[in-house]
């Protein structure tokens, strides 16, 4: 395999390293509160698209068409980002009555306050928001919260479309 080969197989957005930063960042802010995949997947869309549910939040990434869709293939992304963490020792597995959870351990404080960039403060920004808003939320609770929300964003897009 030629380097030209390995540049095109790199996928720069929602890749391991930047959805188990996202996650992190949202285990982190919810510390010491753990949560499963799920749970995972619904906070960690809420951080990224904020602006969806509440329009007086700035979305951390652009509103781009169909991106509801994304609730269905993130649970593997984020699994994958989970597993990089944790090798790293900066998010730990729990088993406990509820299934399998995630945590943040106390490693993830001071590594996330070494990140400057913009894009980092403003996703600790937004898992603040999303934490205060529905990390006490069931999965069933933010799927009900979601779901109208996620289809009027793809009628919109729909709309756009046809004119």
């Amino acid at each position: 395999m030629d380097i030209m080969e390995i540049k095109r197989n790199v996928n720069p957005f929602n890749n391991s390293v930047e959805s188990g930063l996202r996650i992190l960042t949202i285990l982190n802010e919810a510390f010491p509160k753990s949560f499963d995949l799920q749970n995972l997947v619904y906070l960690d869309y809420l951080t990224i698209h904020s602006g969806d549910i509440d329009k007086t939040t700035n979305s951390l990434h652009p509103a781009v068409p169909y991106r509801s869709g994304e609730i269905m293939i993130r649970s593997s992304i984020i699994e994958k980002g989970l597993n990089l963490f944790i090798s790293k020792k900066l998010i730990e597995k729990l088993y406990n009555q509820n299934g399998i959870e995630y945590k943040a351990t106390e490693n993830a404080m001071p590594f996330l306050e070494s990140l400057e960039e913009n894009y980092s403060i403003n996703l600790q920004e937004n898992a603040s928001w999303t934490v205060n808003n529905f990390s006490n939320h069931t999965k069933q609770e933010l799927k009900t919260i979601m779901t109208p929300k996620l289809t009027k964003i793809d009628n919109e897009f729909n709309i756009e479309i046809l004119q």
